[in-house]
């Protein structure tokens, strides 16, 4: 596969998911990459050519919604953390996988929410986990403003699905327009510190907690949207498996070690993934 292409996925739904591929080294790990909430895909180039330098296999998935996707959220075209789950991760992890070769998920706050529910799911076919900047919304997290922020949003969400079939956050100033039962599956997770995936039976935190493979958290010692509280709140889900959790601040980053700063400035971030994993030291 050339480096740089984006290719069009299939699902068995029918939705075509936009996957961009950076070539590293033959029987590397593979690792998928997904973006947090209201991002596309190319947020995160320099990322994934980092981690190619550095010797991965990287499948850069685009979110539903957003950059490349052919979907975009209205009252006619909603969609869930189910589908994503159940259609569109499955396919490109079957596209993604190297015979041979480990597969990592990787992911950015909601992205990385994913990655963890898909992992849970799917742990013989997901050989670790690499979370960044990973923080449950769980409103009993945080404190002060960004408590009163997440009340808002609790009470918003509703009514902007009511009165819009969809969710504003390019308006409203977070994350960006997002489908109705995606913002309300987030929803359940910032009341309740629960994965829940309307439409799927699973008890996704039960699933979560009998993954035992590798789980790499990392987290940015000035993100407000992940502290470290949040973190944890999403860590202690993996019961089972062999956690590994470093804290990366401005000296080591090079700059503001905030929620979004990390991928612009990605050397840091791939050197932890590129040790943690064993496979290039």
């Amino acid at each position: 596969m050339d480096t740089g292409v984006t290719r069009g996925v299939p699902t068995p739904s029918g939705y075509t998911v936009p996957v961009t591929w950076f070539a590293g080294r033959d029987g590397a790990p593979v690792i998928v990459v997904m973006a947090a909430l209201g991002l596309a895909g190319r947020f995160y180039t320099g990322l994934c050519e980092r981690l190619a330098h550095e010797g991965f296999n990287v499948s850069l998935v685009e979110q539903r919604g957003h950059g490349e996707s052919e979907l975009r959220p209205s009252r006619q075209s909603d969609w869930g953390f189910a589908e994503v789950l159940r259609n569109d991760l499955p396919a490109v992890m079957s596209w993604a996988r190297s015979e041979g070769a480990p597969l990592y998920l990787m992911g950015h706050s909601l992205g990385g929410h994913y990655a963890a529910m898909a992992t849970g799911l799917y742990p013989q076919r997901v050989d670790g986990l690499i979370l960044v900047a990973t923080g449950s919304p769980w409103r009993g997290a945080f404190h002060g403003a960004m408590r009163r922020k997440l009340y808002f949003l609790i009470a918003a969400i509703p009514v902007c699905h009511l009165c819009l079939g969809y969710y504003p956050g390019r308006r409203i100033g977070f994350g960006g327009d997002e489908a109705r039962s995606v913002m309300d599956d987030w929803r359940v997770l910032a009341c309740q510190n629960r994965y829940r995936a309307s439409g799927l039976d699973e008890n996704l935190d039960a699933r979560i907690a009998g993954y035992s493979s590798r789980v790499l958290a990392i987290r940015l010692a000035d993100d407000s949207f992940a502290p470290a509280s949040s973190v944890e709140a999403v860590t202690q889900k993996f019961v089972s498996a062999r956690l590994t959790e470093k804290t990366l601040d401005a000296a080591t980053l090079g700059e503001r070690a905030d929620h979004f700063r990390w991928a612009r400035s990605p050397v840091a971030v791939t050197r932890v993934i590129r040790d943690w994993s064993g496979a290039f030291v």
